[in-house]
């Protein structure tokens, strides 16, 4: 998974530099664009309840220290 996980902060990090650097483009923005995008995926293959336990569990657990990804262990 940190492949995964470098892969994704380096396209997030870039898109929020572009929008950073774009003075039409605000990073607010952009943030929900790639939050939708993520979800528009994975609307294609998981269910809405699915989404949405994921979330909570995102939510549930925000603070200041690295969020961890398991693989469903």
């Amino acid at each position: 998974m940190v492949g995964e996980v470098s892969f994704a902060q380096k396209i997030v990090t870039d898109a929020m530099a572009h929008a950073g650097n774009e003075p039409a483009l605000s990073k607010d923005a952009m943030g929900r664009a790639i939050i939708n995008a993520v979800l528009d995926e994975y609307r294609q293959y998981r269910t809405t309840a699915d989404i949405a336990s994921e979330l909570q569990y995102i939510v549930d657990n925000i603070d200041e220290d690295e969020f961890v990804i398991t693989r469903g262990c």
